[in-house]
């Protein structure tokens, strides 16, 4: 008989990894969590598009592609483009933006960039009361596919924990080429 300190090697300890699907589609390809629904924009192409990651509580991460020659155009370089994604959210926003984190990261091979933004969003109506908002986002420029992406999601502090898993997840199993 096995006592109580002992650990069993029939029970899982710790965090169970959720199960795992993948989407392939168009040369490019991610792993999600089996208990999420993809939702396609209805106008998605292979030149551009997005599809969005749903759990069954609402948080939803997306991933965009579009024509990388078209963006460059813009905007430049990878930092460029993650800045001008930023200066758009802030702008659409009626609340305030503050940064919290930005940083270099290696997807698939490519430099990319990591954003993490807190967003104060006002009171609506006269009873209602104020609610804050995280954004995260990942920018990857692909030469080899001629291809920008852009993995991003917002969350709640409820459902930060939960959106940032999915969010790291489909980052980690990117394949862009």
């Amino acid at each position: 008989m096995a006592s109580v300190s002992e650990e069993s090697p029939d029970m899982p300890v710790g965090d169970v990894p959720e199960e795992q699907d993948s989407l392939r589609i168009y040369g490019f390809s991610f792993d999600y969590p089996k208990s999420r629904k993809l939702e396609f924009n209805p106008k998605f192409k292979r030149t551009d598009g997005d599809v969005a990651v749903k759990s069954p509580d609402k948080a939803v991460v997306f991933v965009s592609w579009g024509e990388l020659e078209k963006v460059i155009k813009k905007v430049p370089t990878i930092d460029d483009h993650a800045k001008f994604s930023l200066e758009r959210v802030k702008k659409s926003v009626q609340g305030k933006m503050g940064n919290l984190d930005q940083k270099k990261i290696e997807v698939n091979g490519h430099e990319a960039v990591l954003s993490r933004v807190k967003i104060q969003v006002p009171r609506r109506g006269l009873f209602g009361r104020p609610s804050e908002q995280d954004v995260t986002s990942v920018h990857v420029h692909c030469d080899k596919t001629g291809r920008y992406y852009v993995i991003y999601a917002t969350s709640t502090p409820q459902t930060a924990s939960e959106q940032n898993r999915t969010l790291d997840g489909i980052v980690a199993s990117f394949q862009c080429h």
